[in-house]
């Protein structure tokens, strides 16, 4: 599960959607973050999402728009 949104996570995994959460451990590896915004990123297929935190309906229709 991801460390403060867990919500996230399972709806993905009900989806059949591949998830994957990455904590930063160092300041190196937040400066090698492949976006600016290192407390909170999104990607689908690699491609930049958003950095906003989506509430759980918000992200079922962003899925839904990937999808």
């Amino acid at each position: 599960m991801t460390f403060k949104f867990p919500l996230i996570e399972g709806i993905a995994h009900a989806r059949n959607i591949p998830f994957k959460s990455i904590r930063f451990e160092t300041s190196e590896q937040a400066q090698n973050a492949p976006a600016p915004f290192t407390t909170y990123s999104l990607f689908y297929k690699g491609e930049f999402i958003t950095n906003e935190i989506p509430s759980d309906k918000k992200f079922e229709k962003m899925l839904f728009n990937l999808l």
